[in-house]
């Protein structure tokens, strides 16, 4: 069983109900016009951070409107300077590659390595669209499923930050 599949057959172990869309591969924000239009929600941007010494990472999921400036976030986050992390990170943590990251790899992080902080933005919005780790699929998903049943059962929380 792929990852996607894994990250599906979790959503349904969870009883977290879902809308999967397939289509050709998007990698950029622009490109992910597609499946909002397909499945009707909101795609955040997800980038994979962690400061110089890797000694922990953070995935920010925030509005695709909102301007990233890292030394808000660090300091938001309580780290050093955080700047984007590699790729091999990426899949030894979370599973998947740059282009199909989400918060649906956090069920791979079981050492809990990854923080996830979320765009305040975002807060207000009903459901939302992920990557299954696959950038051929995407899934809309509640954003209150997300936050208190698949976030839990992997063990991990979430941080709210403010994007300028």
């Amino acid at each position: 069983m792929d990852k996607a599949e894994r990250v599906l057959a979790r959503l349904d172990a969870l009883g977290i109900s879902y809308t999967l869309a397939r289509h050709a591969a998007v990698s950029t924000i622009a490109e992910c016009a597609l499946p909002e239009k397909l499945l009707g929600a909101l795609m955040p941007r997800n980038l994979f951070l962690c400061p110089r010494t890797r000694a922990h990472f953070c995935l920010l999921t925030a509005h695709p409107a909102s301007v990233f400036r890292t030394g808000s976030i660090s300091r938001q986050a309580n780290s050093s300077r955080l700047s984007f992390a590699g790729a091999e990170d990426m899949a030894a943590l979370l599973g998947t590659f740059p282009g199909a990251v989400s918060p649906l790899g956090l069920m791979f992080d079981t050492d809990r390595r990854v923080e996830l902080l979320l765009d305040k933005r975002l807060a207000g919005e009903k459901e939302l669209l992920f990557h299954p780790l696959d950038n051929t699929a995407t899934l809309r998903l509640t954003l209150d499923s997300l936050l208190n049943v698949f976030l839990p059962a992997c063990g991990h929380g979430v941080r709210y930050v403010e994007m300028d």
